[in-house]
């Protein structure tokens, strides 16, 4: 079944998270809760995180085709997920978790060449491999609902009031744009090509480029043709030629004022907890 995400944004119900709260206020919070998960790694720290960042996005209606696509990411990348896995067999590598609890196998084998040691899944990698998962879900969860619920010409305004030059926010708002148009565009000329009977299913992979031609010839073309339609855009709307005047001020509500303290707060309290007392560490 095809996904058009774009669509399912213009489909979306507008909530408190949409109107209620500045989007400055919200691009700082979003921002501090993605750089409190990559401090972190300790599956007891981000389930929380995860599991507040689902409930906000269920309460706001984010579309639940953006999960879909991004959690299909997830699983594209198995491979190097399963080979770094089984690469954290060594306890040694473990600051916090009882090494021999870490270091307990439920499958391994010593490799005695190309000072590898031991490879395969213990409790400390599996432990390390929940972890990755929930950091993923945790950063997806939370960008997700920053991006279903504020508008790119929120961001853009905001910006240009911070007084963010243009060149950067004008690639901010085409790769805002880009990327759900062209995940549409992709679902439009597969579902084209499977009416005239056209499918990429072997393991042969002779065959998988053959196949891939009859998409990658119309993608190239339409992505050619985007450009040139965006060059065009630009030159008609004159960028660059005036200073841009936004059109939201930075004038922040006592909530949004009280909710970036707040994140700020937690992010310093991760961050100290995390230097000091080795907190979200394994």
């Amino acid at each position: 079944m095809a996904i058009d995400i774009l669509k399912a944004r213009d489909d979306q119900e507008k909530t408190f998270f949409h109107t209620g709260i500045h989007p400055l206020a919200k691009m700082v919070c979003t921002g501090l809760v993605l750089f409190t998960t990559g401090l972190w790694l300790d599956p007891r720290y981000l389930a929380p995180v995860f599991l507040v960042g689902l409930i906000f996005a269920f309460i706001a209606r984010a579309p639940k085709a953006w999960f879909l696509v991004m959690f299909t990411a997830l699983l594209l990348t198995w491979y190097p997920t399963l080979r770094t896995t089984v690469a954290q067999a060594d306890p040694s590598y473990y600051k916090v978790l009882d090494p021999q609890w870490a270091g307990t196998p439920v499958a391994t084998i010593n490799v005695p060449f190309l000072n590898l040691q031991t490879l395969g899944i213990t409790y400390g990698t599996l432990y390390w491999l929940a972890g990755r998962l929930l950091r993923f879900a945790s950063v997806v969860t939370w960008a997700l609902l920053f991006m279903s619920t504020t508008p790119m010409s929120d961001i853009a305004n905001t910006l240009y009031a911070l007084r963010v030059p243009y060149q950067i926010v004008f690639v901010l708002q085409i790769t805002y744009r880009f990327i759900p148009f062209m995940a549409t565009v992709i679902n439009q000329i597969s579902d084209a090509q499977r009416l005239r009977g056209w499918h990429l299913r072997t393991w042969n992979p002779a065959k998988i480029i053959r196949r891939s031609i009859p998409i990658a010839n119309p993608m190239i073309r339409r992505t050619a043709q985007i450009v040139d339609q965006v060059t065009i855009a630009t030159q008609i709307r004159g960028f660059g030629a005036a200073k841009i005047t936004p059109l939201r001020d930075l004038t922040l509500s006592k909530f949004d004022i009280a909710l970036m303290i707040l994140f700020g707060a937690g992010f310093l309290v991760a961050l100290f907890s995390l230097i000091f007392f080795q907190a979200g560490m394994i």
